[in-house]
């Protein structure tokens, strides 16, 4: 897999409730088949997104992953893992992180308890 902070003009695409404040990260997912090279293939929810508001491909738009990081900078831990990722953000008090919501265990938290498993490989992705 090729780091994500390597790509020119890398991009993320987010959710419109996140760019615009009225909603918070809340889940996030990367596609198996990102569509250009500077796209990563995450896609960003709010927590406030329904599944119609998801249906509809104009409520999302893409950022550059340094501007999502700068919104939410947990990001940075987690951006590099590999496609097919799941994770939904836990912000309650004394368990700030992020989840895998299928195996039910913690990828990142913010107390540094978990450290996520990230190969960084040279060359072509995986």
């Amino acid at each position: 897999m090729r780091s994500v902070f390597h790509q020119p003009e890398a991009v993320v695409l987010a959710s419109k409730h996140l760019t615009d404040g009225t909603g918070s990260l809340r889940w996030i997912y990367r596609e198996l088949a990102p569509t250009a090279p500077q796209d990563t293939g995450w896609i960003l929810f709010a927590d406030n997104d329904t599944d119609q508001w998801n249906a509809d491909f104009q409520n999302f738009m893409p950022l550059v992953v340094e501007t999502a990081v700068v919104m939410a900078p947990s990001l940075v831990h987690i951006l590099d893992l590999p496609y097919g990722t799941d994770l939904v953000f836990d912000n309650r008090p004394n368990t700030k992180g992020w989840w895998d919501p299928k195996r039910r265990v913690p990828v990142w938290l913010a107390d540094g308890t978990v450290t996520p498993n990230i190969q960084i490989m040279n060359g072509g992705s995986n």
